[in-house]
């Protein structure tokens, strides 16, 4: 765990819309990363630019987390946390895990 971590985590679908659990940071920067190049735009350079920002001290955590979370919302990528067990299952049994 880093000094980026979320309080608490989110979930976001990715690549082919696998859920990936974002605990911190840098989670979060790969995530965004991960998205379709059609995803990014200037909302989404906010949010990476966030992360980084959180990464070198410079804003809380928790405020590149809303900053994240406002972003996968708009994209319709973000898991409702009631949802989130479940994708996450599904995911699992999925992979073989």
């Amino acid at each position: 765990m880093n000094g980026a971590a979320f309080e608490r985590p989110l979930i976001m679908f990715v690549g082919l819309g696998f859920p990936r659990h974002i605990d911190d940071a840098t989670d979060a920067l790969q995530a965004l990363d991960e998205l379709a190049p059609l995803e990014h735009g200037s909302a989404h350079n906010v949010a990476v630019r966030a992360c980084r920002a959180a990464l070198l001290g410079e804003i809380e955590p928790e405020t590149a987390r809303g900053i994240v979370e406002a972003y996968a919302r708009t994209r319709g990528v973000l898991v409702d946390e009631l949802l989130a067990p479940h994708a996450m299952a599904a995911r699992d049994d999925l992979l073989g895990a």
